[in-house]
């Protein structure tokens, strides 16, 4: 016996119809998941340039911190800054390190990595403050009772790249 086939005319075509629309919802889910890796890989980037910019900053702070513990008294200037040493700032000054129009900014010498923002650092003389609560009150005053303070601000901006901005409290030795 003849297998019998039925004739061409009968044919509708549904095979061609269900395959294009496995292939459009192939097409949509490829689509998605690029966008998905696109954005994935900006999110890594961003956070691999702030990760450079606060190793920099942590890189300035240090060095800052190095400099305000063999800081003298000829350093601090009496009003201003110089050479990345700031006078005791006054109350009602808006803070150097929120003003974007301070210039007042140290360079860090430090070594940092190639690709990262230059780092830049202040230190601000905060003047001498106790060490435990209560010493300037006692009679005779203990040698050790008050240390001379500095706010020191760090920071690694660059335009189109992250910015960051570190602080310590440092009490000199």
């Amino acid at each position: 016996m003849k297998p019998r086939h039925p004739p061409a005319r009968a044919q509708r075509g549904i095979s061609l119809i269900v395959s294009l629309v496995l292939l459009v919802l192939v097409t949509l889910i490829a689509v998605g998941s690029m966008r998905g890796v696109l954005l994935q890989t900006r999110m890594s980037g961003t956070t691999h340039d702030r990760s450079l910019a606060f190793q920099a900053s942590e890189v300035a702070l240090r060095e800052a911190e190095r400099r305000a513990a063999t800081a003298t008294e000829a350093d601090i200037p009496a009003a201003g800054c110089a050479a990345g040493y700031c006078a005791t700032p006054a109350l009602a000054d808006t803070p150097r390190w929120m003003d974007a129009a301070f210039v007042g900014w140290q360079p860090a010498a430090a070594a940092v990595p190639a690709d990262a923002p230059a780092p830049e650092a202040i230190v601000e003389d905060m003047g001498d403050a106790p060490n435990w609560v209560g010493c300037e009150n006692e009679i005779p005053r203990q040698p050790n009772c008050s240390t001379r303070r500095y706010r020191i601000s760090a920071r690694s901006a660059a335009d189109g790249r992250a910015s960051v901005l570190v602080q310590s409290q440092f009490a000199a030795p």
